[in-house]
């Protein structure tokens, strides 16, 4: 009686889920509350065998998945030609470079060269020594020109023109103009018809001696200048 009634006390004040989740430890201090009460001495208190753990299912080991590996096709042999030995361009041949010659220096100006003399018409003895004979009327003057070993030439002049001239040496350049060839007084003389005119354009003398040819002829001129120029060629006589 007495044992029920502390057991009812416990079950009261215990909490109500300790009496549902421990009924065996209950009971337990239900036995060790009864000897307490009636004097006995304690129970060694048993430790509750501790619960052993189950271990959890080992799982089986999964079977290794085969990898389905795709054969790789063996490659035909190919058969390699043989290499052919590189070909060795020819190189080039550089041309030396050209340096170009320094240029020469510049010869030092040289003063112009002197003017000619002017020319110098002939004196009265000079033209008297001549091989031939003129007259010349007042203004006309008589200059020699170019000359060789064995020929010379004249020109004669008036007022800076000339109206004739009078070669004498071994070979003329006889005739200078065309026209009709007139012999006549011991001379060869070219006529050129101009209207109602005949005007004698040149004269050819000839001698045994030197100057074997004297060879006279007119400038072209117009009107009264070539009117006296005839007039001058026609007084021309060989010494």
């Amino acid at each position: 009686m007495k044992t029920a009634l502390i057991a009812s006390v416990l079950l009261s004040l215990a909490p109500a889920g300790q009496v549902l989740a421990q009924s065996k430890a209950s009971s337990q201090s239900v036995e060790e509350l009864t000897r307490l009460l009636n004097g006995g001495p304690p129970a060694a208190a048993r430790p509750a065998p501790a619960p052993t753990p189950t271990p959890a299912p080992t799982p089986a080991p999964a079977a290794p998945v085969r990898s389905t590996v795709a054969a790789t096709p063996r490659p035909a042999s190919v058969q390699t030609a043989p290499a052919e030995p590189p070909v060795r361009a020819a190189p080039t041949p550089v041309a030396p470079a050209q340096v170009a010659p320094a240029p020469p220096p510049a010869p030092a100006s040289e003063p112009p060269p002197p003017a000619p003399p002017p020319a110098v018409p002939l004196s009265p003895a000079a033209v008297a020594a001549l091989p031939f004979r003129i007259d010349l009327p007042s203004g006309f003057q008589l200059f020699e020109g170019r000359s060789a070993p064995d020929a010379k030439v004249w020109s004669v002049r008036k007022a800076g023109k000339t109206f004739a001239m009078i070669y004498a040496g071994p070979s003329s350049q006889f005739p200078i103009y065309d026209g009709e060839q007139v012999t006549a007084a011991g001379r060869v003389s070219v006529i050129v018809p101009e209207g109602t005119r005949r005007i004698a354009m040149e004269h050819l003398f000839q001698r045994p001696v030197a100057p074997t040819e004297i060879h006279v002829w007119l400038m072209s001129l117009d009107g009264a200048d070539r009117d006296a120029a005839e007039r001058l060629a026609q007084s021309v006589d060989p010494r």
